[in-house]
């Protein structure tokens, strides 16, 4: 596959199809912003994990569409799932958070309400998300979106949990080199609190349904920061094994 060629989301690619043709959101920045001709080798990703090598066979420069010819397919699956539920952060720093955890392979996003939080998901908030995560798999390559979840808080998704493993970013865990070691099939589900930090009841109930404390170092970390650096410690581990 050619992962130097730029990649464009085509959310109905038609894997039974060696046809396909780019939606009218990526055409302006396959023409405008990448100048792409007839001839042009590109990827295409269908944000579930199909991938596609094609080349731009016919543009229509009047209703501004763009059809490919395939050459090659390929599935690009998560060998586990990484649901990270999370605080939300201030401003722009919520596009940190989006964007960090799709290159490093989060598949479900939860904004979490704690006892603490004094972010709340506003009415535009998801599609902007969508956005940010979208761009991020074009960037790092990834063919899977994350699914967002609707909010909850940490209590009722722990106690709703089916992932193998829970961790709840704490300063009083376990350092991560002390856990159990990950392996590469495990569904890890992560947990990251707010600014004020989770409630000792909260930490509790955590724990009741399984959750691990994990220490990520000596000093009190931003939410993005905290969640990037979890996820990172998670990928590489079961990358390892």
């Amino acid at each position: 596959m050619l992962m130097t060629a730029p990649w464009f989301y085509c959310p109905d690619l038609d894997p039974a199809s060696d046809r396909a043709t780019l939606p009218a959101t990526e055409v302006s920045h396959a023409l405008g912003a990448r100048r792409l001709r007839v001839g042009a080798e590109v990827s295409l990703f269908d944000g579930r994990g199909q991938v596609a090598r094609a080349q731009i066979a016919a543009v229509n420069n009047r209703d501004r569409s763009v059809e490919l010819q395939i050459s090659e397919r390929r599935r690009q699956a998560p060998s586990a799932a990484r649901h990270l539920a999370c605080a939300l952060a201030k401003g722009d720093r919520q596009a940190t958070l989006f964007d960090m955890a799709t290159q490093l392979g989060a598949t479900d996003l939860t904004p979490l309400e704690c006892e603490h939080s004094v972010v709340t998901v506003g009415p535009n908030s998801v599609a902007r998300w969508e956005r940010i995560c979208l761009e991020a798999c074009k960037q790092s390559r990834r063919a899977y979106l994350p699914r967002l979840h609707a909010p909850t808080t940490p209590d009722a998704l722990c106690a709703a949990r089916q992932a193998t493993r829970t961790l709840i970013a704490h300063p009083d865990g376990l350092a991560f080199a002390r856990l159990e070691p990950l392996r590469t099939t495990d569904d890890v589900l992560l947990l990251i609190g707010p600014e004020g930090g989770f409630t000792d009841g909260e930490v509790a109930a955590a724990r009741a349904n399984g959750a691990q404390t994990v220490a990520l170092g000596d000093a009190i970390l931003r939410i993005e920061t905290a969640a990037v650096a979890l996820l990172a410690l998670v990928a590489n581990a079961q990358a390892s094994n």
